[in-house]
């Protein structure tokens, strides 16, 4: 990938060595420094040996980002150490919203200009846009993840696709964007 998101310096990616693991490292190929935040130290230590070697470099985090106390101490080192968080990406198991207003209490407390939070949610959340919503100066965009109907036959997303779909997400900005489709929701991959 070209880098069309230049003004991008530091991101935030919570869940970041499952399928968002090639986004990180294409964040840390351009230069961006990806504050990481995984449950395990090892899968951590696996990212930053893909990323080893490139432009930017991965900053890790093993928590349970339900730990609010935790990520929220995490947030503002990281911030304190490396400057205002430009873009987060999370990809959040329920309960999401106390998890994304630590995330947004702590961003705002280093960075009072606009900033992104691209938030991944699952196919069972249809076409519905959540209804949460961060006070300004957040910009929040919704990426919904889908499936593939291709000769008639439907699976899932592939890490790559997801990749593509979330970075296609902070380039233009949609406030919501589907990768894949999610109808007919009855032909999903069972």
């Amino acid at each position: 990938m070209d880098n069309p998101i230049g003004w991008v310096r530091r991101a935030l990616v919570l869940g970041s060595t499952g399928m968002l693991s090639p986004l990180c490292i294409e964040l840390v190929n351009q230069g961006i420094t990806v504050g990481a935040v995984a449950r395990t130290a090892e899968s951590l230590d696996r990212l930053q040996q893909k990323s080893g070697g490139l432009d930017g470099r991965v900053v890790p985090m093993a928590l349970d980002y339900h730990n609010r106390d935790r990520l929220s101490h995490w947030i503002a080192h990281f911030q304190l150490m490396e400057g205002p968080v430009d873009v987060v990406v999370a990809w959040i198991r329920h309960p999401v919203v106390p998890v994304l207003e630590t995330i947004v209490a702590e961003v705002h407390a280093y960075r009072h200009i606009p900033w992104q939070l691209v938030h991944v949610v699952g196919s069972q959340n249809t076409m519905e846009p959540f209804s949460w919503r961060p006070s300004p100066p957040a910009q929040y965009q919704q990426v919904t993840l889908g499936f593939k109907i291709e000769s008639g036959t439907s699976r899932w997303l592939t890490d790559q696709e997801i990749v593509d779909g979330v970075y296609a997400a902070i380039v233009d900005r949609q406030d919501f964007s589907v990768v894949g489709t999610v109808t007919p929701w009855e032909r999903r991959p069972r």
